[in-house]
């Protein structure tokens, strides 16, 4: 880590800030891929559950029994793809709540890189007046130097 001031110090820092948050938005994402999946699932599950009750009931018939256990287990199913909705309602809560930390973090970063430019520029710009003050005293100089010849 090369730190000639402060600025780069505080730079770097809000750098280091930045990577962590970008792999926690990447979390984040994941795992509201991962719960939006398993939500489809669920729901793809629960439709063919159901389909093949009604096919069931139409078909051959079926008895009271199976047909309240394969109702009982529609309701229960229902109730689990609830529980996932709300898992993935909390997943997007979080992925939205990190990204506006990453956003926060970035544009930290950008005020430090945009004031070390500053500061650059200003020094280049001294620098540049410095450089010129000693050529025109140089030029001043020589002639003076031939004026005495």
């Amino acid at each position: 880590m090369k730190v000639n001031n402060p600025m780069n110090l505080l730079r770097d820092m809000a750098e280091e800030t930045l990577t962590e948050t970008t792999r926690a938005l990447g979390g984040a994402r994941q795992q509201l891929q991962q719960a939006v999946t398993q939500h489809r699932q669920l729901q793809c599950y629960e439709n063919e559950y159901q389909q093949s009750l009604r096919q069931g009931m139409m078909g051959s018939g079926m008895s009271v029994a199976d047909l309240v256990n394969h109702q009982s287990f529609i309701v229960a199913l229902r109730q689990v793809v609830k529980q996932q909705e709300g898992h993935v309602n909390a997943c997007e809560k979080e992925v939205d709540r990190v990204k506006q930390n990453w956003v926060q973090n970035k544009q930290r970063l950008n005020a430090f890189e945009t004031l070390i430019a500053r500061r650059a520029s200003a020094q280049a710009q001294t620098q540049s007046r410095h450089e010129q003050k000693l050529m025109d005293e140089f030029a001043q100089r020589a002639g003076q130097k031939r004026e005495r010849l």
